[in-house]
């Protein structure tokens, strides 16, 4: 029967007439989507019935680094009010209004650790000070709820690169910036197309965003297609690990990755502000720059950029590695309004690039990914009645790549997408706060070509959402539910919809204002995608002919996290806990030729004349690659994260990770294919002030937990140096990053590459990042 619909798909494909229907179709889609969208968005500055409130005193005061310099736009929240203000130039705040009772206020600022205290506010004006202390690697993250939130206090653990371990830590691919973080593994064909693997799940299992937006790029579909975020452009990298499904949707069940720009300012701009990079480095002699400027007049505020990077054959301790190089450029503008409860923008970015894809069709393979991605985004906050802020995005992607194969295009891929999301946040009933939302996403995909694995096929999904807390001092209780309707409609193959339903529950628990002790339960649901659905043919890129299963259901995890973090003077970390039971897990089963044969070959040779059946095997060219099907089994996934900092003093600094996934099909107990080994590393720096210089000794366990062909991965052990200072002139802040990896130019491979048995890692590679900040 599958071979029967392939034949159909190749008479869909010399269709014109249809193809026009498609596009028609899919732009009426499109416009609805858009007004639907710009409506609601246009909603957002409206208020709701004013609610009487009674008077209050005033609370202010100063917010100060030690040395008693005053620290401008430090945020202070009072926990059970939901009150949140920022310093001004001189670090002052005030906060009105506030009734008479016993709080706690959290004083936040990016490069400096978090500071929780208790006031008690009486009839009377109530005065203030507080001091914050430095910490380089700081950042809160706003991905993991409806608010901006430290990470000390999540539900999940998260990771947040910013400031001078983002530059340290920078790559050109988001794969290779992320790889070690706790949790997160690097799957890899060649350095381009590098993309993050959390917790073991990979592809469609874990969401990409760009400032909160779907990327819109395939690169979750294939191992040889890659991300369209681009590190350069970043400020800041939130990740999440675990199911972040509540609030994103099917897509982030494995976890989340979310690249905050400064695309649309968000914040009232007076003069010129902005950034600028460039690198260097020596493994592939790779060269980038990226420069970012914002323009603001007050109200109004535009902000341009650029990046422009090139690398050549990544170098590793075995030689080159033929055909790994990359190139490409990216360009942006935005525009937004700007007001001290709100804003309103959008932007436009284009991005394109070529990249090597080694040991794919004899070495000869190319991509040219090219993607025009329009964005609007507002918020609106401090609104008088019962909604007290709401905030809406709409991202609009139009993606295309052509695959070359020894310089003409075998196969195009498009991938025109819609995403919006419109959350609202309600002012606090007594101890409960939350917010509500909805999500809609239009998704039409095309190829054409000698890899066109699946005809044209639109997809809708429709989203609506809830995230609730209740806050004592000591402890917030979380709950939250979301439904998801997922729909497939492809030419002529049978359509399916999804109707899935995911809810969530934990606990925080702060003992004291150094500990905290999170956990969480999660009911997280997730469609086929659109590949384990549909995709029939020889797919060199993931080295397999694939088999589609349009009868295959919605994955069901249910998903335990604990974490116990602590933030002492001198010794800080995390230690978390997952436990991820996964019904109907759908992942890529191989089966032998000749059960292909038996399944797929009769009907092939019944549908063609003599001969014709040897031509079409051919033209598939699936003579050497592995057949896979998509499968769903029962598996069970588990594992621990760990990390944590002692100062030894107030300058040296010792660092410790630890990760391990183990992941089986629960029936059988074999293990689920392509899970990244043990690893654990150990580190120290010294830091003074903006300056910094350290090493860090990682050690990866050998991987033969495998599964069918997979082969077993040798252990390695990694040695990186690197160093980073800051310093300020005329008013410009300068930083200066070198880093050296892999010194002893080990030889080692990578467990999750889909081409560990023919080409070794990077090996000793020196990098330099200049960049200024104005």
């Amino acid at each position: 029967m599958q071979a029967l619909l392939w034949k159909r798909r190749q008479r869909w494909f010399g269709c014109a007439h249809r193809s026009e229907v498609c596009c028609a179709r899919r732009a009426r889609r499109t416009a609805r989507v858009w007004a639907a969208s710009l409506a609601a968005l246009a909603l957002w500055p409206i208020p709701s019935v004013a609610v009487a409130q009674a008077a209050g005193a005033e609370v202010r005061g100063r917010v100060m680094e030690e040395g008693e310099a005053v620290l401008p736009g430090a945020t202070l929240s009072i926990e059970e009010l939901g009150m949140v203000v920022t310093t001004g130039a001189d670090g002052t705040y005030v906060f009105n209004d506030v009734l008479p009772g016993t709080y706690h206020v959290r004083v936040t600022l990016d490069g400096y650790r978090p500071l929780r205290e208790e006031i008690t506010v009486g009839d009377r004006a109530f005065s203030r000070d507080f001091t914050l202390h430095a910490d380089l690697h700081y950042s809160e993250v706003v991905s993991v709820s409806p608010g901006p939130r430290d990470p000390f206090e999540s539900y999940q653990p998260t990771s947040v690169l910013a400031g001078q371990d983002l530059a340290l830590k920078m790559e050109g691919s988001l794969g290779a910036l992320l790889k070690n973080e706790p949790g997160v593994a690097e799957r890899s064909l060649g350095s381009a197309p590098a993309r993050p693997v959390i917790r073991g799940m990979d592809g469609d299992r874990v969401l990409v965003l760009h400032d909160g937006v779907r990327t819109g790029d395939l690169s979750s579909q294939s191992a040889d297609h890659g991300s369209m975020v681009n590190p350069l452009a970043s400020e800041r990298v939130e990740v999440i690990r675990g199911p972040a499904t509540l609030l994103y949707g099917a897509n982030a069940i494995g976890g989340l990755v979310n690249v905050i720009t400064s695309e649309i300012p968000t914040q009232p701009t007076s003069g010129v502000s902005g950034a600028a990079q460039i690198d260097l480095a020596s493994a592939a002699e790779e060269a980038g720059g990226a420069a970012d400027v914002t323009v603001g007049g007050g109200r109004w505020a535009m902000n341009a950029g650029g990046i422009g990077q090139r690398s050549g054959d990544i170098s590793t301790p075995l030689g080159d590695v033929d055909n790994s190089q990359s190139h490409g450029g990216m360009g942006h503008v935005g525009l937004a309004y700007t007001a001290d409860n709100g804003y309103f923008g959008g932007s436009y970015a284009y991005d394109d690039r070529q990249y090597g894809v080694p040991m794919v069709e004899e070495g000869e393979t190319e991509l040219t990914p090219r993607q025009h991605a329009f964005t609007l985004r507002g918020e609106r906050r401090d609104l008088s009645g019962f909604i007290q802020s709401v905030r809406g995005s709409l991202g609009v992607t139009r993606y295309t790549h052509d695959e070359l194969d020894a310089g003409e295009v075998a196969t195009t891929f498009d991938n025109d997408a819609t995403d919006m999301q419109l959350l609202a946040s309600y002012r606090p009933v007594g101890r409960l706060s939350g917010s509500f939302g909805v999500s809609g996403l239009v998704r039409s995909f095309l190829a054409v070509g000698a890899e066109a694995l699946a005809p044209p096929v639109d997809q809708d999904g429709f989203g609506l959402f809830t995230y609730q807390e209740v806050t004592w001092p000591h402890i917030t209780l979380q709950f939250g539910a979301r439904y998801d309707r997922a729909s497939f409609s492809p030419a002529e193959l049978r359509a399916r919809d999804f109707d899935n339903v995911s809810a969530s529950g934990g606990v925080l628990f702060r003992p004291t204002d150094a500990t905290t002790i999170a956990v969480s339960f999660v009911r997280a649901a997730r469609n086929p995608a659109l590949e384990e659905l549909y995709f029939f043919g020889a797919h060199p890129g993931n080295f397999s002919f694939e088999i589609g299963n349009a009868d295959l259901e919605s994955e069901i995890a249910y998903g335990l996290d604990l974490a116990f973090r602590w933030r002492l003077p001198r010794f800080s970390g995390e230690v978390s806990y997952f436990r991820n039971s996964v019904d109907n897990y759908i992942f890529r089963n191989p089966i032998s030729e000749e059960e292909f044969d038996d399944r797929f070959g009769e009907l092939e040779e019944g549908e063609h004349e003599e001969g014709e059946h040897e031509e079409e095997e051919e033209e598939h060219g699936h003579e050497g690659l592995q057949f896979i099907e998509w499968v769903g089994r029962d598996a069970l996934l588990q594992g621990v994260e760990a990390h944590a900092d002692l100062h030894v003093t107030d300058a040296l600094v010792v660092e410790g990770l630890l990760d391990y996934v183990r992941a089986e099909l629960r029936t059988t107990s074999d293990p689920l294919p392509r899970m990244p080994p043990l690893r654990a590393s150990v580190g120290a720096r010294y830091q003074w002030n903006a300056f910094q210089v350290g090493g860090r000794l990682t050690g990866i366990a050998e991987q033969d937990r495998v599964f069918g062909e997979e082969t077993i991965t040798d252990g390695a052990t990694l040695l990186d140096l690197f160093g980073a200072y800051s310093f300020v002139t005329r008013g410009v802040l300068n930083t200066i990053t070198l880093s050296f990896d892999n010194v002893t130019d080990e030889l080692y491979r990578n467990h999750l590459s889909f081409i560990k048995d023919l080409v070794a890692e990077r090996g000793r590679n020196v990098k330099v990042v200049y960049s200024v900040r104005f």
